[in-house]
């Protein structure tokens, strides 16, 4: 991802300080990205990177897979301490031209035609649940987990506003988009701002009473920075009104003091 993101920026000659004036980072911030040193919370950012380096849809796109493919690798520094990423596997060769087809195999439990039939029955039976499948109850469902937040390990987060500190848990929820992060807890500078719908949080505190009454806020790193605010990095506190939960603050989560 790092070495596709230099040379989108060789195509303009710009140099990180005026790049990362654009998008709103600091020069720091951006040239470790583009460097290998960490992986961007959320695309949005390399997103406004690519546009200002003029790169095309199906660049974007090639960028979007490696920075996927960048968030999702287990690192060994999660596991073991060391800080080089795990060697991505080596893709198989390509069969030669000369080389016949490979017989088609099935796995030994699909040669059996008793097998065959058994699999074959249950299949029946799952297109007859779906063909007296009620409308509306797809429905239900989506509100029932519509409040769910997905708790994740074997991430990595380096939180450069607490001297490099590495999370790696964190919990998925849905936000209110364009949901405003605070310096601290009792705050009211706003020093980032979250974009996407979904975001990831790893701790919570106490502090500051919100417009619904609640004083749980959760911490996280935003998708842009305030200008003038870029020393933070994005990280800061978002209120626990604008994160959608069944409870607050959200089961197993940690308290940021702890």
């Amino acid at each position: 991802m790092a070495a596709y993101l230099r040379q989108l920026k060789g195509k303009t000659g710009r140099s990180y300080d005026a790049l990362a004036k654009r998008l709103g980072v600091g020069k720091s911030t951006l040239h470790r990205y583009c460097s290998g040193e960490g992986v961007p919370p959320r695309f949005t950012l390399l997103e406004q990177f690519a546009k200002e380096c003029r790169a095309s849809q199906a660049e974007i796109i090639e960028l979007h897979r490696r920075w996927v493919r960048a968030q999702t690798v287990q690192l060994p520094e999660a596991e073991s301490g060391a800080d080089q990423p795990a060697e991505p596997p080596e893709a198989p060769l390509p069969p030669s031209p000369e080389s016949p087809p490979p017989a088609k195999r099935y796995p030994p439990f699909l040669r059996n035609r008793r097998t065959w039939w058994t699999l074959a029955g249950l299949a029946a039976l799952v297109m007859g649940a779906v063909l007296i499948w009620r409308p509306g109850q797809d429905f239900i469902a989506d509100a029932e987990t519509a409040h769910l937040c997905t708790e994740r390990s074997g991430v990595k987060h380096v939180d450069a506003r607490q001297g490099g500190h590495v999370w790696t848990r964190d919990f998925v929820c849905a936000n209110r988009p364009d949901t405003p992060l605070y310096v601290n807890v009792g705050s009211t500078e706003k020093i980032a701002v979250l974009d996407t719908p979904k975001s990831w949080f790893v701790c919570w505190e106490l502090g500051r009473v919100q417009s619904d009454g609640g004083r749980v806020w959760y911490y996280t790193r935003g998708d842009r920075s305030e200008p003038g605010k870029e020393r933070w990095e994005g990280w800061g506190f978002v209120g626990a009104e604008h994160v959608d939960a069944t409870t607050h603050p959200l089961p197993n989560m940690p308290r940021c003091d702890q």
